[in-house]
């Protein structure tokens, strides 16, 4: 089977659980529990999404948000916010090295979380160009300032030395 170019044109997207969605083509074929995948999950959020059936091969291909409907678009948006969650870092408590490992005590939109970090290099990435800063821990969980500069003045003075 060819790859399936899905836009509001070709087919329409429901969500039929956390993970999936149901592509159903203008001429009525229905494909089911098909995993959609962002391509480029932290610089490009709305384009190029790969939908993936159970085998995990790309059976169709979403472009762009902007070529969808609404409703496959909030399907699609649905399954992205169970499957890429990310905690929001709303404030910064505390930070303190200690042989080489840095202590990080933060507010999330998911309540107050204490995490480590290895090394401020690699854990910590300012998306050049943009406010946005993502860290990683040493769990390798992730955690996304979505704009630092909309912090309050102490988890500024706390952050400024990491970025």
């Amino acid at each position: 089977m060819a790859r399936i170019y899905v836009d509001q044109y070709t087919g329409r997207l429901e969500r039929t659980d956390l993970y999936h969605v149901r592509l159903t083509l203008k001429d009525g074929t229905v494909l089911e529990d098909l995993e959609p995948h962002r391509l480029f999950p932290i610089t490009n959020m709305t384009m190029y999404i790969s939908l993936l059936d159970a085998s995990e091969r790309e059976v169709a291909f979403v472009r762009d948000f902007e070529e969808l409907d609404a409703a496959s678009v909030q399907a699609l948006k649905e399954c992205f916010a169970e499957y890429y969650m990310i905690p929001k870092i709303e404030s910064v408590l505390e930070i303190s090295e200690k042989f080489g490992s840095i202590k990080w005590k933060v507010n999330t939109d998911r309540g107050t979380v204490t995490f480590r970090i290895r090394n401020r290099q690699s854990d910590i990435k300012h998306l050049h160009g943009t406010t946005r800063v993502l860290i990683r821990d040493s769990n390798d969980n992730r955690y996304e300032i979505p704009d630092y500069t909309a912090l309050d003045a102490h988890s500024k003075y706390l952050l400024f030395p990491y970025l």
